[in-house]
C-alpha cells in the first residue's frame, strides 16, 4: 500500500524526478540516511547519519569512501584493477590466483612518488631493487642464490664477519682496483678450479 507512483509526460526527457538544491531524498522516512547534492556538483550519500560517499564532478572527478572499503568476503573475493597513464601499465589484485600484479615496468616506489627508492621489473626476467643512498637488508640469515653468475659491482666492499666467513666455488676471482677488505674471525676459502685474488 506504501507505494508513490509518478508518471510523466509522453517524451522521455520529461519524465524525471526533481528536488531542490541542497535538499535530501530521504530512504528511511526522514530519518539519517538520505542522499544529498551537498553543494553545485556534489551528491552524498548518508548511512546512519555518516557521510559514506561523497562524488564529485570538477576538472579532477573524485570519488570519496569515509569508511572502511572491503571488497567481496573472506573466501570469495573480485578483481579489482588500477590503470595508469600508459598502455599496459596497472596494478592487479587478481582474486582467483591470490596475487597482486604490477604489469610492465610499472614502480612499486616508496618514501615519494618519482623518486629513487622503488622496485621495479624492467623486462620479462629482469626485476631491479633501487635505492637512492642506501639498501639495508637485515635478517638472522640472508641466502643470495644464482644458478649461473654472482656480481658485485661497487668502488669499495667491505665485508665484516664477527664468525666464520665460507666460501665455496669451483672458480673464485677477486678483482679490486684499489682496496680490498675482509674481517672476520674465520676465513674459509674452497675452491675445485681456479681462486685468483688481483689488486693495484
Amino acid at each position: 500500500a506504501n507505494v508513490l507512483s509518478l508518471y510523466g509526460h509522453s517524451t522521455a526527457a520529461s519524465q524525471y524526478l526533481a528536488i531542490q538544491a541542497e535538499n535530501k531524498l530521504y530512504l528511511d522516512g526522514a530519518g539519517n540516511t538520505y542522499l544529498q547534492e551537498s553543494s553545485a556538483d556534489v551528491l552524498d550519500i548518508y548511512v546512519g547519519g555518516a557521510n559514506m560517499i561523497k562524488l564529485t564532478e570538477s576538472t579532477t572527478d573524485t570519488v570519496t569512501i569515509t569508511g572502511d572499503l572491503t571488497v567481496g568476503v573472506d573466501d570469495t573475493g573480485h578483481d579489482v584493477k588500477f590503470f595508469g597513464a600508459t598502455t599496459g601499465q596497472y596494478m592487479l589484485w587478481d582474486q582467483s590466483a591470490d596475487e597482486l600484479v604490477l604489469a610492465g615496468d610499472t614502480k612499486l616506489s616508496f618514501h615519494d612518488a618519482a623518486g629513487g627508492e622503488n622496485i621495479i621489473a624492467s623486462s620479462n626476467g629482469h626485476l631491479e631493487i633501487n635505492s637512492g643512498t642506501t639498501l639495508d637488508i637485515t635478517a638472522p640469515t640472508v641466502d643470495l642464490n644464482s644458478s649461473t653468475e654472482f656480481n658485485i659491482d661497487t668502488v669499495l666492499y667491505d665485508l665484516n664477519a664477527s664468525g666464520a666467513v665460507t666460501m665455496n666455488s669451483t672458480t673464485y676471482n677477486i678483482v679490486a682496483s684499489s682496496n680490498y677488505g675482509m674481517t672476520a674471525a674465520a676465513v674459509d676459502i674452497d675452491g675445485t678450479g681456479v681462486i685468483q685474488i688481483n689488486s693495484s
